[in-house]
């Protein structure tokens, strides 16, 4: 029997191109096209991981998203970000105030390099580590551990009492697996408990993405047992035999279509709403991108053993 797909998009040059008359207004322009055509989500900067994809013209991925928030509604915005490239308690702060601008819309592609940038691809700047995916999975544990350090539900914004943040909630990072993070993180937690995060399954491995809620894997691989996974298709020909041929697969959670800015028009307006027709396509349901995933929130990191962050509370930096 065949399921419903969720369906994710990644746009080569994320919108930012010579057709557009500046790079926000493409930005702009494309979370409306997507968020009006119920794209599941937009995977954005995905194309850093690439060799070939190193030298395309974008923005930062976090500023495109941030932008992105302001100019849709329901659309899923996923940042693709290599902890090589920026400490986990960057990233950590980055993804969630994202979150924060997108209402719960936004998650994580956690890459295993960024090769548009001018540094060493090999190892991390900041432990000195081997790239790979074991060092992807140390730096998914330790932005996960952040986000929980200040749990939303802490803040309560009492005028009355003059407390904003029930500060005996708030406990250090702690992390020592791969990184050393006191922590906690200055910014409260998400409205989904955890954002998503993706991972790169890799190519002809047989384990890999087990801290990531879903696995990305080439069309034509074999997919993971254990691991929900998504479908990466980067040929837009035959797409619509492609796309019930992945729904029949039942361990298939959804997709990630690779769109040229040419390609746009016809699958956004026809493909797709035709796959929809064909029950083979999900259609977009309301609340957080978790949420609509059907994604549970993953029971570790456990915080409750770690130390609170603030010997008293409320303290001073608590208090309104």
């Amino acid at each position: 029997m065949a399921s419903s797909l969720s369906v994710g998009v990644e746009v080569t040059g994320d919108g930012v191109g010579a057709t557009a008359d500046t790079p926000a207004s493409g930005v702009r322009g494309l979370a409306r096209r997507l968020d009006s055509a119920d794209v599941s989500y937009w995977v954005i900067g995905a194309e850093r991981a690439e060799v070939d994809g190193a030298s395309a013209s974008s923005l930062d991925p976090t500023l495109v998203a941030t932008t992105a928030a302001r100019h849709s509604v329901r659309l899923g915005l996923v940042v693709a970000a290599a902890p090589h490239r920026d400490h986990p308690y960057n990233l950590a702060r980055r993804l969630v105030s994202v979150d924060h601008a997108a209402h719960g819309r936004a998650g994580w592609l956690a890459l295993d390099r960024d090769r548009t940038i001018a540094q060493n691809v090999d190892v991390d700047a900041w432990t000195g580590s081997d790239l790979g995916a074991e060092h992807t999975a140390d730096a998914i544990a330790a932005v996960r551990t952040l986000w929980r350090t200040w749990p939303l539900q802490s803040v309560v914004g009492n005028l009355a009492s003059g407390v904003f943040a029930d500060a005996s909630q708030i406990r250090r990072a702690d992390v020592t697996r791969g990184y050393s993070i006191t922590g906690p993180l200055n910014v409260p937690g998400s409205v989904q408990g955890d954002l998503p995060v993706w991972q790169q399954w890799p190519q002809g491995g047989e384990s890999g993405g087990e801290d990531a809620d879903l696995v990305i894997v080439e069309d034509g691989d074999r997919l993971p047992r254990d691991v929900p996974a998504v479908v990466r298709v980067r040929s837009t020909k035959h797409l619509p035999a492609t796309l019930d041929r992945i729904a029949h697969d039942t361990t298939a959670a959804g997709v990630i279509l690779r769109l040229a800015p040419s390609d746009l028009d016809r699958v956004l307006d026809e493909v797709l709403p035709a796959a929809r027709r064909r029950a083979v396509v999900d259609d977009v349901r309301a609340g957080t991108l978790r949420q609509r995933l059907r994604l549970r929130v993953p029971r570790e990191p456990d915080l409750t053993d770690h130390a609170r962050a603030f010997a008293v509370a409320p303290n001073p930096g608590g208090r309104l």
